[in-house]
């Protein structure tokens, strides 16, 4: 008996927690829709908050919270871009670290540039078959070919930054919030 009570708590928590990370993603994601400019980093936002998810509760955890986000973003975003990015790239965080084992790091660094430049590139194909918006279509006319290819490798750019920036949230979020979510490692 008492260690069905044990798994029933440990499963209460990891559904409490991570439905609580998916809510504030999802509020994110739709007050980053009133802002043009959080396009592209809200979506980063919310992938990072998968982090104590993956680190407490593991990948199956952070996968089910991932697309929980993406399913609300989608139906109840304003910004349709952001909802794509977040679902092209929002589950970045939890595929970093097994693509950061690779070996030699230039083809690590091919790998991740492909995951970055692939995710882009299916996620404006996606949205430009299934929703043709004709502001984002013109906007692609207008820049041209070097434009475009100069925002893709801007894009990719970013990428490799957030990448950086993940590492640097594992100590803050080691040593300053992880001492304060008690609750997680009492199951």
């Amino acid at each position: 008996m008492p260690s069905q009570r044990k798994s029933a708590r440990k499963q209460s928590v990891t559904v409490a927690f991570c439905g609580m990370a998916a809510a504030l993603s999802a509020v994110i994601m739709l007050i980053g829709g009133v802002i043009p400019a959080a396009t592209y980093a809200v979506p980063m936002l919310c992938g990072a908050l998968l982090l104590p998810i993956l680190i407490e509760l593991g990948k199956t955890a952070a996968w089910a919270t991932f697309f929980s986000v993406a399913f609300l973003a989608l139906i109840l975003g304003f910004d349709k871009e952001a909802a794509f990015f977040y679902l092209f790239i929002g589950y970045y965080p939890i595929v970093k670290w097994p693509l950061d084992k690779i070996r030699p790091k230039w083809k690590r660094i091919l790998c991740k540039g492909l995951l970055f430049t692939c995710a882009i590139g299916l996620m404006y194909g996606l949205l430009y078959l299934l929703f043709p918006m004709e502001a984002m279509i013109q906007e692609f006319r207008d820049m041209g070919v070097f434009l475009s290819v100069g925002f893709v490798i801007a894009y990719v750019g970013c990428m490799f930054l957030y990448d950086r920036l993940l590492v640097r949230l594992l100590p803050l979020y080691a040593n300053r919030i992880r001492p304060k979510l008690k609750f997680l490692t009492r199951q």
